[in-house]
């Protein structure tokens, strides 16, 4: 199926490891050019050179920290100065912060928010005005199931994601007579590299092998597995396309089941 994606141009923030990696992969294979945007220059430049010849579009790297206005401004002029138009932005980049509500403080909250929240507030802030010149765009953010499911643990996770949630509905119904379709993703069990250290950790730590590690993980998963990066990056794929020119303000659940709610 053809997905009317060849010749765009999409930024990808976070896209140089786990979910943001594949979907800058599957992206490129459409023939879509990327700009993938990570924190960690070297680490950017790897999945770069990595992602070079791996599908028919081009690839650039741009570091950047989203916490920086000038950074993020520097991200989009270069973005522009390379290809000359942009049609897609995927915010996928997250500042996972642990903690208990009483545990946290100033700092920890301004952490938390200003890489997730904010890094995707003001990437949308720039990305809307070319969109709107061509009368097309597609924005899509990465969520997470702790929106729906609160974790003592991971509050600010939580409501990060659940005020991207209330974004993407809000703009969704601002920016439609412009053209620019905003959805979200909400991927949930999903292996990445982040998720695979966090196993060989309590194996460590328990003496566990990894398939007793696994098996709570998984016993609440209706599809009774985990996800590749690559089933989530399918999916941001289609929103991010022709195909989904009818599809806006809806919350995506790439969950095996585990949010299944009427």
């Amino acid at each position: 199926m053809d997905l009317g994606l060849t010749n765009r141009v999409a930024i990808v923030t976070g896209g140089n490891r786990g979910i943001g990696y594949a979907i800058s992969a599957e992206l490129l294979k459409e023939g879509t050019n990327v700009v993938v945007a990570s924190l960690d220059p070297a680490r950017n430049a790897q999945a770069v050179e990595k992602l070079k010849g791996s599908g028919k579009g081009k690839v650039i790297g741009v570091p950047t920290d989203l916490n920086d206005v000038g950074a993020v401004e520097n991200l989009f002029k270069k973005a522009l100065a390379e290809f000359g138009r942009l049609d897609i932005l995927v915010n996928n980049a997250t500042n996972v912060v642990q903690g208990s509500f009483f545990a946290m403080n100033e700092e920890h909250w301004d952490r938390a928010f200003d890489n997730k929240l904010r890094g995707t507030v003001r990437c949308i802030r720039l990305a809307v005005p070319h969109m709107r010149e061509r009368k097309w765009g597609r924005i899509v953010n990465i969520s997470g199931g702790a929106a729906w499911t609160p974790q003592i643990g991971a509050i600010a996770t939580g409501m990060n994601n659940a005020a991207v949630q209330n974004l993407t509905v809000a703009l969704a119904n601002e920016l439609g007579k412009d053209g620019i379709l905003v959805n979200a993703v909400v991927p949930t069990a999903i292996r990445t590299e982040r998720h695979d250290q966090n196993i060989r950790k309590e194996m460590q730590d328990t003496g566990k092998t990894e398939a007793e590690v696994l098996k709570p993980r998984v016993a609440k998963i209706p599809l009774g597995r985990m996800a590749a990066a690559e089933e989530v990056a399918s999916v941001v794929a289609f929103l991010a396309s022709e195909r989904a020119g009818f599809v806006t303000g809806s919350l995506w659940a790439v969950d095996g089941g585990v949010s299944a709610r009427l």
